[in-house]
């Protein structure tokens, strides 16, 4: 019976590892918004940090930031220090070599107003050198699904959240 017992334990445990690996192995899942948030909340409920990236994270979505515009090549700077950078899927590729200020930026938020923009991946290795990005803010206007914007990320950094939303009305 105990024999019958370890082997039971030992089987569940090895269950577990292997679909924990599946897990990490194919990256972060991209939730909508308010799940993200949920998440930041209840992951290591215990510490403080988790709470204070939840309230930063709804800080640089509702209130008004120093902000970057890099639409169509050309950057737009409003406020010193900008803590946010709007962007849209076609000007992904340009961002490496663009002049934009990389030191402050917290947020990117990534624009999807055409439907040509559900065709293009949205390759994320573009910010790798943003040294204090925390965020991805996928923000897709048109009528669409999580599974297809889940489908155009690609190169997610483990270190950066990367959520959407689908706002129709925008």
């Amino acid at each position: 019976m105990k024999r019958l017992l370890l082997l039971l334990v030992l089987a569940l445990y090895c269950v577990g590892a292997n679909a924990q690996e599946l897990r990490t192995s194919q990256g972060p899942q991209l939730m909508e918004v308010k799940a993200y948030l949920a998440y930041l909340r209840t992951s290591q409920s215990s510490s403080r940090n988790s709470i204070s990236n939840a309230n930063r994270l709804e800080q640089l979505l509702s209130e008004v930031q120093p902000t970057v515009y890099f639409l169509s090549g050309e950057i737009k700077t409003y406020g010193e220090n900008p803590t946010a950078l709007y962007t849209n899927s076609s000007a992904l590729s340009a961002i490496e070599t663009s002049a934009i200020n990389r030191a402050t930026i917290e947020i990117v938020t990534i624009n999807l107003s055409q439907y040509a923009d559900l065709n293009n991946p949205l390759d994320l290795a573009v910010f790798s050198n943003f040294p204090n990005l925390k965020y991805i803010y996928i923000l897709s206007n048109l009528e669409t699904t999580g599974t297809v914007i889940s489908g155009l990320v690609r190169n997610s950094n483990l270190k950066i959240g990367v959520f959407y939303k689908i706002d129709k009305g925008a």
